[in-house]
């Protein structure tokens, strides 16, 4: 972002520079410059004067006209003779126009001759003088605030823009963690153009596109259960008559078909739960060490894979809900025994004022091309697995979901220690007594 407005801040200098420079270029250097125009009309005016003085009164009166001109008006006054060495630009225009007895050299100095005399006489600013130099600094001055004042008033004019747009990006920010309620503020002076009431309008249509996706995958998830609950209870009636054996296998694919279809029905509803449950009510301080000891002995009671839980601290406290908490990681336990060969490891470490449950396993982890998907509902990064070990892509949704209510986060990579996949959840850890007396 500051990229942004200290481009467009050197980009309006330029343009300053470039509009400085085509006003020089084309006011004096393509069109007449009636500046320079009127100094000829005055330089001519006084070299009449000067000769008419030197015809009537003699060349010495003229040249105290001129100290006296010189001094008067605080210049100096160089008087070169047909002997004397001058600039050879000077002497090029009086050679090349002999016609002509006045000549302003690119410093806008005036040289001039006279018809009686073979001297031509140099007028130049006198810069020692008091008056000369506040000249100069006045002008130098004028370039300085002026360019001052533009900067200025950009830097102000893009400061405005700046908090405009960090409000904007603030909301957008917010908009795109989850917050669905986060709006522009649309106010005149927070408003960029008609942009907020733009956004406003993409997060109204984002939002309410969400929430009907969300009722309808809801009311689908309830309607469906009718139906399967009563192909469950056919299948199992018609399991209970006299059939073949092929007949009886076909039943017990049903069978399984529909608990599967219970299953991911069941995951749908949690799923959609999750966005309704108020956890700022449901959040309590919970004892890691002893939550986890307690899960570790559950599902070892579920499988024959070993698992192993390593806590190198006893007073972890994170501020969770605890049913939310549970399933999450049984989520992840439960999907490292789907594809762990022998072995799951459950780490606890503290980091940083943050707690890190990692799950690592033994299995042939999961590819990168299907790590920065893998918590996508529905997605299931082999579609070779069958359902039995892929499920139906909620499940890690389901934990990416709870962990984003916690303010806590997941990621997957690659377990350096069992070279299977890790799986880790950080929380940030419940140090205040306050917090830990919320009950």
């Amino acid at each position: 972002m500051r990229r942004i407005y200290l481009e467009s801040l050197f980009g309006l200098v330029l343009c300053f520079i470039l509009g400085v420079v085509a006003n020089e270029t084309i006011v004096y250097n393509l069109n007449t410059d009636y500046t320079y125009l009127l100094e000829d009309y005055e330089a001519s005016a006084h070299q009449q004067l000067i000769a008419f003085i030197e015809e009537n009164q003699g060349l010495d009166a003229a040249h105290k006209a001129m100290k006296q001109y010189v001094d008067t008006s605080l210049q100096k006054l160089t008087i070169y003779n047909h002997e004397d060495k001058i600039p050879s630009t000077v002497s090029k225009y009086f050679d090349t126009h002999p016609d002509r007895l006045i000549f302003h050299d690119a410093e806008r100095d005036l040289w001039f001759r006279l018809a009686g005399s073979n001297n031509i006489y140099y007028y130049a600013a006198n810069n020692d003088t008091l008056v000369r130099q506040k000249v100069d600094l006045e002008e130098d001055l004028d370039w300085l605030f002026t360019l001052l004042s533009f900067i200025v008033y950009t830097l102000g004019y893009l400061m405005i823009i700046f908090r405009r747009v960090k409000k904007l990006e603030t909301a957008t920010l917010r908009f795109a963690e989850g917050d669905l309620s986060s709006r522009a503020d649309t106010k005149s002076g927070s408003a960029l153009g008609t942009l907020n009431k733009s956004f406003n309008l993409m997060a109204d249509r984002i939002h309410n596109l969400i929430e009907s996706n969300r009722s309808l995958t809801s009311a689908v998830a309830h309607e469906l259960r009718t139906p399967i609950f009563r192909i469950q209870w056919q299948a199992e009636v018609l399991k209970d008559t006299p059939l073949n054996n092929e007949q009886k296998a076909t039943v017990e694919s049903i069978v399984d078909d529909t608990e599967e279809m219970e299953k991911m029905v069941d995951e749908l509803l949690y799923y959609a739960k999750l966005d309704c449950i108020d956890l700022e009510k449901a959040y309590s301080p919970i004892e890691v060490s002893g939550f986890l000891e307690s899960a570790v002995k559950r599902w070892k009671k579920e499988t024959g894979i070993n698992i192993k839980l390593i806590l190198k601290n006893q007073s972890y406290m994170i501020l969770a809900d605890e049913t939310l908490l549970n399933r999450a990681l049984d989520n992840l336990v439960r999907n490292g025994m789907k594809f762990a060969y022998s072995q799951i490891l459950i780490i606890v470490k503290p980091e940083q004022e943050k707690l890190l449950i990692s799950v690592h396993d033994d299995g042939d982890g999961v590819a990168k091309e299907h790590q920065s998907r893998l918590f996508e509902p529905f997605y299931v990064g082999d579609k070779a697995r069958n359902k039995a070990k892929s499920g139906h892509g909620l499940g890690l949704s389901i934990v990416d979901k709870i962990c984003i209510q916690h303010g806590a986060l997941v990621n997957v990579g690659d377990s350096e220690i069992l070279k299977g996949a890790m799986f880790t959840i950080t929380f940030p850890l419940c140090n205040d007594k306050e917090d830990k007396h919320l009950k």
